[in-house]
Parts: C-alpha cells; structure tokens; sequence
C-alpha cells in the first residue's frame, strides 16, 4: 500500500534532520512523478518490460539565506521516494 503524503513526510524529515538539519522544519511541496521506458527503446534493447510505469514521490524543500554580502541565496534539496518509501536519490545544494 502506498505512504500517504503525511507518512512521506515524517520519514523524509528525520532523513532530512541527519543530512541537512537547516531544511528540516521547512515544508516541502510534494509532486508525483511517473517513468516509463518508451516501447521502441525497450525493442532495440532486446529487452521485456512490465507495461506499468514507475511512480515516484519528490518532496521539494526551498529556503531562502542571506549570504555575508547581503546576497539573497536559495538552498533547494529533492528527495526522491519510491512507492514503498524507499529514498532512491537525493539532490541538492
């Protein structure tokens, strides 16, 4: 059974509280995201697959700092969740 994006993100916060404690009380936004091989690559691969996609999760946290120069910086990290809530990549900066 898939999380609800409640679970998602109370999982994704201790994650989040380890690796990247400045971003953790943020609020992310949650989008959904769905990957499929395109059936003549899968062809000239030779190979069999499933005629499902795969859905994913991304949760999104943004914050804006200040930088010792008064520069406005964005801090942006996606953590990508499989439909078992498995964290299969994360992105940041």
């Amino acid at each position: 059974m898939p999380l609800t994006d409640k679970e998602l993100k109370k999982m994704v916060k201790g994650y989040m509280e380890e690796n990247s404690p400045e971003l953790a009380d943020e609020e992310p936004v949650i989008s959904e995201e769905s990957y499929e091989i395109p059936e003549g690559v899968a062809r000239k691969l030779g190979v069999s697959l499933p005629k499902s996609a795969k859905t994913v999760k991304v949760l999104t946290y943004k914050k804006m700092v200040t930088a010792e120069d008064g520069a406005k910086l964005p801090i942006v990290t996606r953590v990508t969740v499989d439909q078992d809530g498995n964290i299969i990549k994360t992105t940041g900066n």
